[in-house]
């Protein structure tokens, strides 16, 4: 079995306002270029089932994203009526700690939401703020995994200095290992899942994250940034029983992802944990 643990889908008034930005952020990276953020097929639902059933994957984690905190319940009602519609779906929700998180985590918990997605790039979220504090420790009680998106916001200008003024004159945020790591220790009980190898482009500074028990890696977006032997170093430092296949579709092609997930050098034991096998325990599904 093959599940895909980081997907996503967008509506379509969403879809417009991500392709005036893409090409305000990355328009002078050439297509091929594996830093350059663009959406492969689409990017909407149908898109992405089509996508998952092309490269032989069975389930998929749609993970609903918003840089507007009033959207919070719309989206997360929308990834249930998704994932109601389309079986191979599982949902996951999104929250914010300034937009009434508890009132939020009732309603999705009621729409059955599987865990909880956070994106502190997009949502500005500052993971150092004591709200941010308070609402993992919300999730710790409800054992809810939260799929935590990483970048390391040096990391990414040495990689494309020509974000470098724009995104500090907006002042987004990044997501530091240290930072996931204090909330892991914090919350020993809450499953986090660290998106992109633990920390986007900020792979030399993982640190203490290799060693924490209750933090795992997701392995989306990373083919084509980091080298087949980077990726099974980082593999084996956290052990592959604490490592999850993802994709980042459509950020990335899944049909290709596969490919290149299929070429590394695992046992048979070790693909079906990253595979599937990790995320459906921990999603109690196995």
């Amino acid at each position: 079995m093959l599940v895909d643990a980081h997907t996503h889908a967008f509506l379509a008034e969403d879809l417009a306002v991500l392709g005036e930005r893409l090409a305000m952020l990355d328009e002078e990276l050439g297509s091929s270029d594996p830093n350059k953020w663009q959406i492969h097929r689409g990017g909407t639902v149908d898109a992405l089932v089509s996508s998952m059933e092309r490269s032989g994957t069975d389930r998929c984690v749609l993970l609903p994203v918003t840089g507007s905190k009033g959207r919070i319940g719309e989206l997360n009602r929308w990834a249930a009526a998704t994932a109601a519609e389309h079986p191979q779906v599982i949902p996951f929700g999104t929250l914010h700690p300034s937009a009434e998180p508890r009132r939020q985590m009732a309603q999705l918990l009621e729409l059955g939401l599987k865990g909880v997605k956070l994106h502190p790039f997009i949502q500005r979220i500052d993971l150092d703020q004591p709200e941010v504090a308070a609402m993992f420790r919300l999730l710790a009680g409800e054992r809810l995994p939260v799929l935590l998106d990483t970048i390391h916001l040096e990391g990414l200008f040495e990689a494309k200095p020509h974000l470098r003024d724009v995104l500090k004159f907006f002042g987004f945020m990044g997501c530091q290992p240290h930072q996931i790591a204090a909330l892991a220790r914090a919350n020993p009980d809450l499953p986090i899942i660290a998106a992109h190898m633990g920390s986007l482009y900020g792979w030399p500074h993982l640190g203490e994250l290799l060693a924490l028990d209750n933090v795992y890696f997701d392995l989306a977006y990373v083919n084509g940034l980091l080298e087949p032997d980077a990726v099974m170093e980082i593999i084996r430092q956290k052990g592959p029983e604490r490592v999850i296949y993802g994709t980042d579709a459509p950020w990335r092609e899944p049909a290709a992802f596969r490919e290149w997930f299929e070429d590394l050098p695992l046992s048979s034991g070790e693909r079906e944990m990253i595979a599937a096998g990790t995320l459906l325990e921990m999603l109690g599904q196995a």
